[in-house]
């Protein structure tokens, strides 16, 4: 298990153009929701976007374009869900 846990406070740390990448992917529905990973160093995290209708996309932190190899990550290695306003 990594020593990375995300929270509210700290995401400023990943950086206005990482969060804009990020809140683009959410497409402005503040019922979305996106968990980030929690392997790494933490500095451009992969993340998954879950949307009102249930359907989740996984995407790379280092390029914010689709994770193909997986359709959800693993549970116990991502974040707990920010909203569109918290992000």
């Amino acid at each position: 298990m990594s020593s990375i846990e995300w929270t509210e406070e700290a995401l400023p740390t990943l950086g206005r153009v990482f969060l804009r990448n990020v809140l683009g992917h959410m497409r402005g529905r503040p019922e979305s929701f996106v968990r980030l990973g929690e392997t790494g160093q933490g500095v451009q995290p992969n993340y998954q976007v879950t949307f009102p209708n249930g359907v989740t996309r996984t995407l790379r932190g280092s390029s914010h374009e689709a994770f193909e190899q997986a359709d959800a990550f693993n549970e116990d290695r991502i974040s707990r869900p920010f909203s569109l306003a918290q992000i």
